[in-house]
């Protein structure tokens, strides 16, 4: 395994992801264990990540409603 990246997320950044590549697959990697992906799924997991960030931006330009 060959660490690309490494960064601390989550509440309180208390959690530590590592990024890499493994016998042709992309990974990440956390103290709980590891995925890796295909070239393909990857390509879906940041496409459902692009939307899932506009589908954000999208309930933050809404009004609240009024009561």
């Amino acid at each position: 395994m060959e660490v690309i990246e490494e960064f601390d997320a989550g509440k309180n950044r208390w959690n530590n992801f590592e990024v890499g590549l493994n016998d042709g697959n992309i990974f990440v990697r956390d103290e709980a264990g590891y995925i890796d992906f295909t070239e393909d799924e990857i390509d879906q997991l940041v496409a459902a990540i692009d939307q899932a960030r506009r589908r954000l931006r999208e309930k933050k330009r809404r009004p609240t409603e009024q009561e």
